[in-house]
């Protein structure tokens, strides 16, 4: 438990939910959209972090190489599901066009990548790395303002 112990560490928060009217006026934010989907099915997404007895008997986690694919993987399922809940209808029609003109008409465009900034203000975005928060700014097209947040917890 030492390893997830130590990668996991740092850059932690906790909230406190409830759903009783009563802490309703006593309450910063409201929780207004959560997604939930689950990558078990997937053989290499259900294997990817695993503890098990090493060969002396030692138990620990086993982290596999595609660490990166399965966890791109489930945010980008992650996030279309997110997606048409939260982004303004402006961007939902950049892509609904974009995918018509593929889908429909056999286009050779690129997919649309919603702007993601126009429906949020700040990102809490786990920083398992550095590799991590580069390929999640690289795909969301965030700045480095926001990212900084996220940055400073490896320090």
């Amino acid at each position: 438990m030492l390893v997830s112990n130590c990668l996991f560490r740092m850059g932690g928060a906790a909230i406190l939910l409830s759903n009783k009217r009563s802490d309703r006026r006593r309450s910063k934010y409201q929780l207004v959209h959560t997604v939930r989907t689950n990558k078990g099915s997937n053989n290499k997404c259900f294997s990817y972090v695993t503890q098990m007895e090493d060969s002396t008997g030692k138990v620990g986690v086993s982290l596999s190489k595609d660490v990166m694919a399965v966890a791109g993987d489930a945010l980008k399922t992650n996030i279309t599901t997110l997606g048409p809940l939260v982004q303004p209808m402006s961007e939902q029609l950049l892509f609904f066009t974009t995918l018509v003109g593929k889908k429909l008409f056999k286009m050779k465009i690129k997919p649309y990548i919603p702007d993601f900034k126009l429906a949020f203000e700040h990102f809490c975005i786990h920083a398992g790395g550095r590799a991590v928060l580069a390929e999640l700014q690289k795909n969301l097209q965030l700045s480095d303002w926001h990212m900084e947040p996220s940055r400073m917890t490896l320090y």
